[in-house]
Order: structure tokens, then C-alpha cells, then sequence
């Protein structure tokens, strides 16, 4: 019994989880992009607050020096780490549609463990 409903319970989830790709990739030139914005998501949600908190720490005492960076660089972090997350679910959500225009990133670095201080994308 326990193996049925095992079974049950994968090929559901493999149907709900293959089902959103099966829109994006109708169209061929978009399904490489919505791809990436949903591994991007991913990507942000999963570690936004975990990697940007150090990271802007890091680049805050570089440039404005340690009291700076261990006071402002924290906060400044973490509210960049929320925003990250916050975005990051948002593109999973909404992978399957070309918004914004062609699937551009809204953050750069378009993933938090890349190297730069975080800003929003032009």
C-alpha cells in the first residue's frame, strides 16, 4: 500500500512539475530564457538572505570601513537578502511568462553568490 501511494505521489508531482514547462517550451526561443529566470529564482530565493548578508558586509567594509560595514553592511544586507528572496519567489512564480521584457533579471549580479555589490538591473 505504501509503495502505491509512494508511486502515486511521484508521478503527481512529476505532472505538476512538468506540466508549466510544457507552455514555456511550445514556444522554442523563450524556453531556454523562462528556464534560466526560473533556475534564477530558484537561486535567489534559496539563498538571498543566506549569501547577501555577507556579501554586502564584505563590499560595505571595503569601501566605507569596518564599523560601517559591520553596522550598515548588516542591515543593508539583510533588507537587500529579504528584497532577493522576495524577488526570487517571484520569478519562480511567473517563469512561464515573458515578464519583464524577454526574461531579463531584476537584480544585478543576476545570482547572489556572484561577485558584485547587489543593485537593481537597468
Amino acid at each position: 500500500m505504501k509503495i502505491k501511494l509512494l508511486a502515486t505521489a511521484v508521478l503527481v508531482t512529476m505532472a505538476l512539475v512538468t506540466g508549466p514547462f510544457t507552455v514555456v517550451c511550445a514556444e522554442e526561443s523563450a524556453a531556454p530564457l523562462a528556464a534560466q529566470k526560473a533556475v534564477r529564482g530558484l537561486g535567489n530565493a534559496g539563498l538571498g538572505v543566506v549569501a547577501e548578508v555577507p556579501k554586502t558586509v564584505y563590499y560595505d567594509t571595503l569601501e566605507d570601513g569596518p564599523v560601517y560595514g559591520l553596522t550598515v553592511g548588516v542591515l543593508e544586507g539583510l533588507s537587500w537578502g529579504i528584497a532577493r528572496t522576495l524577488t526570487g519567489v517571484y520569478e519562480v512564480v511567473t517563469f512561464p511568462f515573458p515578464i519583464p521584457e524577454q526574461y531579463r533579471p531584476i537584480y544585478r549580479p543576476q545570482y547572489p553568490f556572484e561577485v558584485g555589490k547587489t543593485d537593481l538591473a537597468d
